[in-house]
């Protein structure tokens, strides 16, 4: 099939889905398309839906293939690597499988080769005298601590100088990070808009999502933009930033969310909102006020701020009965409470 044909494809099997969509071939067929087409997070979750679908009886070797590849396409070696030993359980001696077993091994040993150049890298420029960008960044957080805001601003342009000059991109990460957050408290959403992307971009680049830690970074990144944005007014890419924070912070799954997770929900929640779409708001909100109770309970003080923004939603929508529950179980909740907690 030619190139030009992929687009098509997907969505020919598009529809098939919609129509049947438990049917694990349809998935696994968009996932090819979709892969021919550098998709790759289409391509993996297509791929990671027609390996769950799949008859456990007769599995398929070239949805694992899929799923693997797609995962080691996004840069997540050791995802990958896991994919592919569980499809290697399930279709032993798979040719296709073997062969990318190789591929994943190698982009691996990169990846840990690349690491350990990093730290000495990291290593070498710690030595660097009190004008270097860490020492910057770290007298600028003091600056910021203490609320002198436009001189912390000044010390954190002088640090992303120091460190686009030296490449040393994880430096730059924690400058432009603080910036960010400085703008944040100054208000000023148009230039934290931009460095936020500055910093989504630089940690897509550097980070590796096979690390829990880093893709926790670029999930906090994510959210922190997409706040920026909305306080820009820039509602729609303000969703669209804050649904990528969310799937960095937990693959889509609700079930392993954190209660970061609640709030970059609750957040989308509030754009959605502010959309003029206050049933998607309160589905959203709904699922954020899902996972407090799986976290904390019914009692937490969280309880109170996610009822509060269900409340809203259900007003917007006009249940007016239901909204005043709402709000009744966050005043329930805050009750409760002390003046320490």
């Amino acid at each position: 099939m030619g190139k030009k044909k992929f687009p098509k494809a997907v969505k020919y099997y598009s529809k098939a889905i919609k129509i049947d969509p438990k049917n694990s071939t349809y998935r696994l067929n968009r996932a090819i398309a979709n892969a021919a087409l550098e998709l790759w997070k289409d391509a993996e979750s297509d791929a990671s839906c027609a390996v769950e679908l799949q008859d456990e009886s007769k599995p398929s070797a070239k949805s694992h293939y899929q799923l693997a590849r797609a995962k080691l396409r996004r840069g997540r070696c050791l995802e990958a690597r896991e994919a592919l030993q569980i499809g290697l359980g399930r279709c032993p001696g798979e040719s296709a499988l073997v062969q990318l077993a190789k591929e994943i091994d190698h982009a691996c040993a990169a990846l840990e080769a690349k690491r350990k150049k990093e730290e000495e890298e990291l290593e070498a420029k710690s030595k660097i005298g009190p004008g270097g960008s860490r020492a910057l960044t770290e007298q600028a957080r003091k600056v910021y601590e203490a609320g002198r805001f436009e001189e912390a601003m000044s010390l954190l342009s002088e640090a992303r100088a120091d460190a686009v000059k030296t490449e040393a991109r994880r430096d730059e990460i924690a400058a432009v990070s603080l910036l960010g957050k400085v703008q944040m408290r100054l208000k000023q959403w148009g230039d934290a808009t931009v460095s936020w992307q500055s910093v989504v971009d630089l940690e897509t680049r550097v980070f590796s999502m096979d690390i829990e830690e880093e893709r926790k970074a670029l999930s906090n990144a994510s959210n922190n933009l997409g706040i920026a944005l909305k306080n820009a007014g820039k509602l729609k890419e303000a969703v669209d930033a804050m649904n990528e924070a969310y799937q960095l912070s937990t693959n889509g799954d609700d079930k392993v969310a954190t209660y970061q997770s609640s709030q970059i929900l609750q957040n989308v929640s509030q754009c959605l909102l502010a959309q003029g779409k206050p049933g998607e708001a309160r589905a959203v909100c709904a699922r954020a006020l899902d996972i407090i109770e799986r976290i904390f309970g019914q009692d937490h003080a969280a309880q109170a701020l996610g009822n509060l923004c269900l409340a809203r939603c259900l007003r917007a929508e006009g249940q007016v009965r239901e909204a005043v529950t709402a709000y009744a179980k966050a005043v329930e909740v805050w009750s409760k409470k002390t003046p320490e907690e």
